[in-house]
């Protein structure tokens, strides 16, 4: 690496001679940072890679954090746990709310909460277990990192985190990582917990196989241990979900939070548990001077605030699916593997090809600050602030750089209008863009017969019931003949169709998009905000709970009172970038995007619909399977279109024209390649078949002119949000047949 220019190597010198050497960092001194970019003492800029180990997740100094921090500083700051304070208490309820559990134990540093977590998982065991004193064991994995305390060291497989540290104290097993036999075999009458990372950070950004966490949960509570995943690195958002063990939908015993906590502004840790294992604390048995003091409880709190208010978990969801996928794209023979979820991925290079640390060095010249891990592998983790023009900028010169060690002529980049789910994966899956297999059951609709079909009064600008009643029984007989059409479409396209029973009276009730939302077998039910339509509650109740009853669904969910929530047409699931985007404005409320990501434990995006014709999500946002979303960009308040930019990528937009809007051709469905909609201009049959979808029209004129088309009359029964299994719930097979085969 180049040599620092004079007042940075003095810096530097300095720091050599006054500092423990236990550590190794890049040439450069670093003095201000501001979202994504920090500066050094001389004024050279970087784009932040980094995060300080996903410290920073919400970009340096962010200025409602420092806001939070100077106010609470200049009122009081330490204050010890002898006392209460205003601030703790509203922090830890929000923490405990978010991670579904019941209590927190807070401290600084995570290591400090690690060692908590040892704690209470030995006290649980010999207190409510009954394992006999001093034989507990905590079963952790191969290659984990939880922190560089003695005990914690003293159960590490890195020899170097080891060397001339011990003795180490004992009670600790090991299993291989994402073996589930493995780890069956080291669970013994004296386990009292299992300890693990849900993604392995400094091993190298390790993703476990999907299925690993449900198989271990149901493991856990066969053998009556405790299950405590440490998300110091992989929660608040930076796996694309809250947090990391959400994706395969399971609950821990316990959590142990840090570094994102903080702010980036100073070090918080918790370590948060089911009532069950806090219990075994009392007063005097733990403790921490400074841990929950009133200022690292304010800014954790604003903290959360920032993630859950900026849509932070979301926007790393989303550009993390791009990161990923632009990685995959390149084309270099230094390139391994290619892993991670969300804003979080490693790359590993060939090691008798170029270090990660020179390729690590020369971005450094370059401009952009990342880190290697295990001499091998370059991780990224930037803010997730980060904006996707920046994102690209950062990994425009990581392709540029690696061709620079390329030992031949450098090879081409792949194109990046390919599909993402096509480039070719190596060793390991990288969780960026689902693939339907041929064994995946076929999709599962529910649809409502159009007997009562008509428009007997105006709930939106396409309605006229005085139109309907000169041409009453044409329409209602081409309502029936384009629903038939409709239905033995998907039927013809493989998918099983459930018909729910119409009611007199309930017009509308044939939009079954609007009765419910269904995602992993769970369905949110839908409040109406038109009086007229409120009649079909119950009966959409009643028909759901028959659904439950002969197992096609497992929940049924109320919307909370006071707020309105119109369906599957104002919530539609991304699979590419594992988000839900949610419309607001015109029939459903906004708060609703916060009681969907509480519902489905899954990032929501909020969008203001702003033009009455256009009052449904579905009307002018259409999320296809490969990734594209057709969108009619006037319908979208100017912040709501920016915000689709940003996350999908004017590439992946087919941006559809009025006359296609105006006859609701947006208002589609798309099963897997295939796309049904009512209407399809020239311009639109050639954007979709450009892009590999086969365009399946149906006139559903007299529907239009209730505002509804394709999707308005299709409710998806069977859309899954995790990888892997048809259930939101621990598997139900004996002995992991199902997760072995899976893995």
């Amino acid at each position: 690496m180049q040599a620092p220019h004079h007042r940075a190597q003095r810096a530097i010198e300095l720091e050599r001679r006054v500092a423990a050497a236990n550590y190794d960092p890049l040439p450069v001194v670093l003095s201000r940072g501001r979202g994504e970019w920090l500066t050094d003492i001389d004024g050279k800029r970087y784009l932040d890679f980094m995060s300080a180990y996903s410290a920073v997740s919400h970009g340096h100094a962010h200025p409602r954090l420092v806001r939070a921090l100077t106010e609470q500083a200049q009122r009081v700051a330490v204050t010890s746990r002898a006392y209460h304070s205003d601030t703790l208490g509203p922090f830890l309820e929000r923490l405990t709310r978010l991670a579904g559990l019941d209590r927190a134990l807070p401290a600084n540093g995570g290591a400090e909460s690690v060692e908590t977590a040892i704690k209470a998982a030995r006290r649980w065991g010999y207190r409510v277990k009954g394992i006999a004193r001093d034989q507990a064991n905590i079963v952790v994995a191969r290659g984990n990192f939880h922190g560089r305390t003695t005990t914690i060291v003293g159960f590490s497989t890195e020899p170097a985190y080891r060397a001339d540290f011990g003795p180490f104290a004992p009670g600790f097993r090991h299993f291989d990582f994402g073996d589930i036999d493995s780890l069956a075999a080291a669970i013994d009458e004296n386990t009292c917990a299992v300890l693990i990372e849900p993604i392995q950070g400094e091993a190298g950004i390790v993703v476990p196989p999907d299925g690993f966490l449900r198989a271990v949960r149901k493991l856990c509570d066969e053998r009556r241990v405790l299950l405590i995943l440490d998300e110091i690195q992989s929660g608040l958002g930076r796996t694309g979900r809250w947090f990391a063990f959400q994706h395969e939908g399971i609950q821990p015993d316990g959590v142990i939070l840090g570094k994102a906590l903080g702010g980036g502004l100073l070090p918080v840790s918790c370590f948060v548990a089911t009532d069950d294992v806090m219990r075994v604390f009392e007063p005097g048995s733990h403790g921490s001077t400074f841990g929950g003091n009133p200022l690292a409880a304010a800014v954790g709190l604003e903290a959360l605030r920032v993630i859950e208010e900026e849509g932070l978990v979301a926007r790393s969801a989303a550009l993390g699916a791009h990161l990923l996928a632009r990685l995959r794209a390149i084309d270099s023979a230094l390139v391994v593997d290619v892993r991670g979820r969300g804003l979080w991925a490693g790359v590993e290079l060939d090691p008798h090809g170029v270090s990660a640390r020179r390729v690590v060095e020369r971005l450094a010249e370059r401009g952009v600050l990342s880190k290697e891990t295990h001499e091998t592998v370059i991780r990224f983790a930037p803010p997730l602030t980060i904006s996707r023009e920046a994102l690209d900028w950062g990994l425009d010169i990581f392709a540029e750089t690696l061709r620079e060690f390329e030992p031949a002529p450098p090879p081409r980049e792949r194109d990046m209008t390919e599909l993402p789910g096509i480039a070719t994966r190596r060793r390991t899956e990288v969780h960026d863009v689902p693939r339907r297999s041929s064994s995946e059951p076929r999709a599962h609709l529910m649809m409502c017969a159009p007997d009562y079909f008509e428009v007997s009064y105006r709930i939106n600008p396409w309605m006229d019931p005085a139109q309907w009643s000169a041409s009453a029984e044409r329409l209602a007989q081409d309502a029936r003949r384009g629903w038939q059409q409709l239905k033995s479409t998907y039927e013809r396209l493989g998918a099983r169709v459930d018909v729910q029973p119409p009611q007199p009276g309930l017009p509308d009730m044939v939009f079954t998009a609007n009765a419910a939302l269904v995602l992993d077998r769970k369905a949110l039910l839908a409040r109406f905000l038109c009086a007229e339509r409120r009649g079909e509650e119950g009966h959409d109740r009643a028909f759901f709970q028959a659904l439950r009853a002969r197992g096609a669904i497992d929940e049924i969910v109320e919307t909370p009172q006071g707020l309105v929530f119109e369906g599957a047409g104002d919530a539609i699931w991304d699979a590419t970038r594992g988000v839900l985007w949610t419309g607001y404005g015109q029939r459903s409320s906004y708060e609703m995007q916060y009681a969907l990501a509480e519902t489905y434990a899954v990032p929501t995006v909020a969008l203001e619909l702003v033009d009455p014709r256009f009052y449904h999500l579905d009307t002018c946002f259409c999320v296809l399977s490969g990734g594209e979303v057709m969108v009619y960009r006037p319908a979208f308040a100017a912040k709501s279109l920016g915000l689709i930019e940003e996350l999908v990528g004017r590439d992946k937009l087919i941006v559809v024209g009025d006359a296609d809007a105006h006859h609701l051709a947006v208002n589609s469905v798309c099963l897997g390649r295939d796309v049904v909609l009512c209407h399809a201009s020239d311009a639109l049959r050639g954007a979709l078949a450009e892009r590999g979808y086969r365009p399946h029209v149906v006139a559903l004129d007299s529907f239009n002119r209730a505002g509804g088309a394709a999707y308005c009359l299709t409710l998806r029964l069977d859309v899954q949000t995790r990888p892997g299994g048809r259930r939101s719930i621990p598997f139900v097979e004996d002995d992991f047949a199902e997760f072995r085969a899976a893995a």
